[in-house]
């Protein structure tokens, strides 16, 4: 069994440069079905990327990710998805 996921912030769609909540631990998904996109970290004043990676479609395995980061990272989008990112916790 899969641990515990504890939501610590509100869920947000995901569609510029944004620290999610100051989180250090998001929950991104994909909604859109026909869609993949990729997601970008970068340092807090968005000059460095640290790392990419393609999320893919909705009701795929690969669909939803979890992304570990420092708080004052960012997360951005790029494509046409509706990206949902929500900041949690592991019991």
């Amino acid at each position: 069994m899969a641990d515990p996921t504890k939501l610590v912030g509100t869920e947000i769609t995901l569609t510029t440069a944004n620290n999610v909540g100051l989180a250090s631990l998001v929950r991104v998904v994909n909604l859109d079905a026909s869609n993949t996109v990729v997601i970008t970290q970068k340092n807090a004043n968005g000059a460095t990327t640290i790392g990419s990676l393609t999320l893919g479609v909705a009701g795929s395995q690969y669909g939803i990710e979890f992304i570990a980061k420092e708080p004052t990272d960012t997360l951005e989008v790029t494509g046409t998805a509706v990206i949902k990112a929500t900041p949690v916790a592991y019991y």
